[in-house]
């Protein structure tokens, strides 16, 4: 069995912000819902798939969060399609330049990153396309689990 290792897509701060920032609601710069499900998706999986095991002994891996969800192959594909798609700089670009205000219109946090939130968005957010990419071109299926 081949492991993809990365970034762990639940503990990145698109979690957060991110989705944040593609459902604000201002028509020039929102993400449609095709998109948006496959950014939820990306870092909350799906139930559809039963890892029940995965919350039992010995093999229990998420006793800190929700029980641990997956993405089959097929839905890895599709999601790292989708994500590609979306053109996050156009949506950064579209924030106010005061970084002051830019991190209150998106919120959850976001005026406490150090630097702003359009280098540390951009970075986390290209990270995770990557992570999709690299599991969808090896035809991987993705757990996710809180840990």
């Amino acid at each position: 069995m081949e492991i993809l290792t990365g970034i762990h897509p639940r503990r990145t701060p698109w979690t957060w912000t991110g989705r944040r920032l593609c459902s604000n609601g201002s028509a020039s710069w929102e993400v449609d819902d095709v998109h948006l499900n496959a950014l939820q998706q990306s870092t909350e999986g799906d139930a559809a798939i039963d890892l029940g095991f995965l919350n039992t002994h010995p093999h229990a891996i998420g006793p800190f969060g929700p029980a641990p969800t997956a993405l089959s192959a097929t839905q890895v594909a599709r999601v790292s399609e989708l994500l590609w798609q979306i053109d996050l700089p156009a949506l950064l670009a579209a924030l106010p330049t005061d970084e002051t205000e830019a991190a209150s219109l998106i919120g959850h946090g976001s005026a406490r990153i150090v630097g702003g939130p359009r280098k540390y968005l951009l970075g986390h957010f290209n990270a995770l396309r990557e992570f999709y990419r690299d599991a969808s071109q090896r035809h991987l299926l993705v757990v996710l689990w809180w840990d």
